[in-house]
This record gives structure tokens, sequence and C-alpha cells, in this order.
């Protein structure tokens, strides 16, 4: 199982990948959006301009990126933040939707003189964001690659799938239940953002696609693996497996101008398991 919710541990294991680059940015720190401050961080050139988006839960600057910056700063100027409430940022009113996320991000770009228009890249749950800052302002967004993103429904059928007053005698599976249903509060005190889920998935259900833009989606090698661990039962497990069967068709439906790139590394960070396949496919964007 690969819960979105849970993939900021990782970050133990690599958060001291910044102490072994060299890179110097152009510009840091932290700009006023509206009331509060997110953390930004440049490598600024004349070159095209690349947006870095993070998974849910995770940061901009906490030096994950850099490898693959390194080998990309030579064909575009880029960028990365922290969301609120998160590493170097402040937090800002909470709860808040993915739209609210896009419209502080577009702040924060404004207030630090990062112009437009912009290529994105972005990890996982990035995907919802920059579908959302393509709904808002699609004259900005020049093209994406979509790193391991879920489709779009994953937080949606995490609470939906589960029978009305669910009950169970099994620990484990009690647990899951409850993390799970955890979507309808977005102050859960577990989650690392409190982002209102079910809101979002309305917002991005009624989202224009990209049109004609370049996207690129890749995809973490299939297995064929039942998503939900074996104690979750066959009729809660449906749905969700569904929903990633239906995938494929959703992504190429993103833009009549999408590619769908399938890695071979089961790893859902292929921005650190296959750097070389991302850094790859963001410098196809600029070629489409």
């Amino acid at each position: 199982m690969r819960s979105i919710l849970c993939l900021f541990s990782i970050l133990i294991s690599f958060g001291a990948l910044g102490t072994e680059q060299e890179l110097q940015a152009t510009k840091s720190g932290l700009y006023d959006v509206g009331g509060f401050k997110l953390y930004l961080e440049c490598y600024e050139n004349d070159k095209p301009q690349l947006i870095l988006e993070q998974g849910f839960g995770l940061s901009g600057s906490d030096g994950i990126w850099l490898k693959n910056i390194e080998k990309l700063k030579s064909e575009f100027s880029i960028c990365l933040y922290d969301r609120a409430g998160l590493s170097k940022s402040e937090s800002g009113p909470v709860p808040f939707t993915v739209n609210d996320i896009s419209r502080r991000l577009r702040n924060l770009l404004q207030a630090a003189d990062v112009k437009a228009p912009y290529y994105f890249a972005g990890h996982s749950y990035a995907s919802y964001v920059i579908n959302s800052f393509n709904n808002l302002y699609p004259q900005e967004v020049m093209g994406a690659v979509l790193i391991d993103p879920p489709p779009l429904g994953y937080f949606y059928t995490m609470g939906t799938r589960w029978p009305k007053n669910f009950k169970t005698d099994n620990e484990k599976l009690e647990r899951f239940y409850n993390f799970e249903q955890s979507v309808y509060d977005p102050m859960f005190e577990s989650v690392p953002e409190n982002v209102d889920h079910m809101k979002s998935y309305t917002i991005l259900s009624n989202a224009a696609n990209f049109g004609d833009k370049p996207i690129i989606v890749l995809r973490s090698k299939q297995t064929g693996k039942r998503y939900d661990p074996p104690f979750v039962p066959e009729e809660v497990a449906k749905p969700m497996d569904s929903l990633y069967a239906n995938a494929e068709t959703y992504f190429k439906s993103l833009s009549t101008n999408s590619r769908i790139i399938y890695s071979e590394s089961e790893k859902h960070f292929l921005h650190i398991y296959d750097s070389d396949l991302v850094v790859k496919s963001i410098k196809e964007l600029v070629s489409k």
C-alpha cells in the first residue's frame, strides 16, 4: 500500500541530501502571500521558468530536489517552495482547499517577482495543485510533468468506499478505517496539511483540462498487486482498485498532448529513484 498521507516519512532518510550539493540559490526567503509568509527558493537564469511542486506534507526546502536541479539548471530557471505550515513557511488560515494552495502560490511568485508563464513539475499530490493552478490561471501554465500522481478521486475514494457505520473486531482494520475516514476532517491531528480533500475533489472534478499543453505523466512500474493490505475486505478494496485500473484513461484525458511513461522503478518517489527519467521528461517539455 502506498498511502499518500504516510509518504512524508521518507524525509528521515533523505533529509541530508542538501548537504551534498554545491548549488547556490539566487533568491531565497519568506514572502507575504496575504497576511502570512511562504518560503521560496530559486535558481534563476534567462531560461524558461520551472516551478517544482511537492507531494502531500512535503517541503521544497528539504533538499530532495537538488540533484535534479543540478541537472536542469542549464535549461530552466527553477523555483521551489514550502506550502503553508510546512518547514520554513508560516501557517495560514486553516482548513484550506487546493484552490487556496494555488492562489497562495501565485501570490508568492508575484511577490518574489518570478514572472509567468511557467512550466511545472510535481510529485504525487502536486498533480492536484498543478491542475488547480492551470484551471485558475490557464494563461500562465505552459506544460507539466506529473511524477507518479494519484488519479483524481484518491482522497474521495478513501472516505466514501467504506460502508456506513462500519464496525469490526479486527484492530488493524479498525485503525486503517479510522485513518481513511480522517479525510472528512481537515483538522485531523495527524495530517501534515489541513486540506479539505472533499471540497478539493469537487473543485478538481469541475476543473478544465490542460487543452493541448504538453503533459507528461510518469508512473512507477506497475506490479499488478492489490492496492490495499490483505486485511481490507474485498468489497472495500474494490473501489480503490477500480480507481487505479482506470487511471491511465484519466491521465490521457488531461490534455490532447498527454503522454504516459512508465519507470522501471516500482518506487513512488521517482524524482529520487529514477531521477534520469524525471530530468529527461522535464527537458522534453520545452521541445513540445
